[in-house]
């Protein structure tokens, strides 16, 4: 059964002759525990559809079943709170408060939620420890590395127990070693913890992570390649592949 649903989803920026369409009659459906990455070139729409589930824009067009919930017709009260309880970010700028340490940093989603204090400081002294940046509790996030800044924002996502984490370029701004480390946590919270991931990158060292590989091209879906049985090598290799004749296509299609 699907756990995230998505049908004939459509946005359209501006009006008459200036107008875009960003998104173009989209369907998708993601199962629950799925860890799923959507690639495409600068203005295929990833941007735009990863806005609209997690509730920050609005579809001119189509459905957005998060459970039972069709998200895309929330107010924007209901959709601030929906987006505060069942959603976790993590984003490739970190997002981190530099006025607050790393471990206060991770509470946020906790205390917005109102949850009692002391469950807070054993969950948050818990995930740091699995995300080995305990000895990190009191600094500030412009005291320590990319790397742990973006372990620090991946513990945030992941504390007050999403139903689902949105993850924009999660590795954009790292180097080699601490990108595998990053999605090497993701792949944890998604298998060990069974949390659903639908991330937008351009890297596909990154998407061989997921199980699934969505590519959009001018705001429709045009391929989706599944590892299945792959190894992830395997995968990358798949991706790759798919990757260079999308730039192909493009390129094919700039040239008319």
């Amino acid at each position: 059964m699907s756990f995230l649903k998505i049908n004939g989803l459509s946005k359209v920026y501006g009006s008459g002759k200036a107008c875009t369409q960003a998104l173009k009659e989209i369907d998708l459906e993601v199962v629950k525990g799925d860890f799923v990455a959507v690639m495409g070139a600068s203005g295929s729409g990833k941007s735009t559809l990863l806005n609209l589930i997690s509730t920050i824009d609005k579809p001119t067009h189509g459905e957005i079943w998060i459970d039972d919930t069709n998200i895309a017709d929330l107010s924007h009260t209901k959709a601030d709170s929906f987006r505060k309880n069942h959603l976790g970010f993590i984003f490739q700028d970190f997002r981190l408060m530099d006025s607050l340490t790393v471990s206060e940093n991770i509470s946020l989603p906790m205390i917005i939620q109102k949850k009692n204090k002391t469950e807070i400081k054993k969950r948050v002294e818990k995930i740091m420890e699995m995300l080995s940046i305990g000895g990190l509790s009191d600094k500030y996030p412009y005291q320590i590395s990319g790397g742990e800044k973006q372990r620090t924002a991946c513990a945030r996502a992941i504390i007050a127990k999403p139903m689902l984490i949105l993850a924009d370029e999660p590795t954009g701004a790292l180097d080699s070693g601490n990108a595998r480390n990053i999605m090497e946590i993701m792949k944890t919270f998604n298998e060990t913890l069974q949390t659903t991931i639908l991330m937008v990158t351009h890297d596909p060292m990154s998407a061989s992570y997921s199980k699934r590989v969505i590519f959009l091209k001018d705001g429709n879906i045009t391929t989706i390649s599944e590892r299945k049985n792959l190894t992830q090598s395997d995968f990358y290799k798949k991706i790759v592949a798919c990757n260079v004749k999308m730039q192909q296509v493009n390129a094919a299609g700039g040239q008319k």
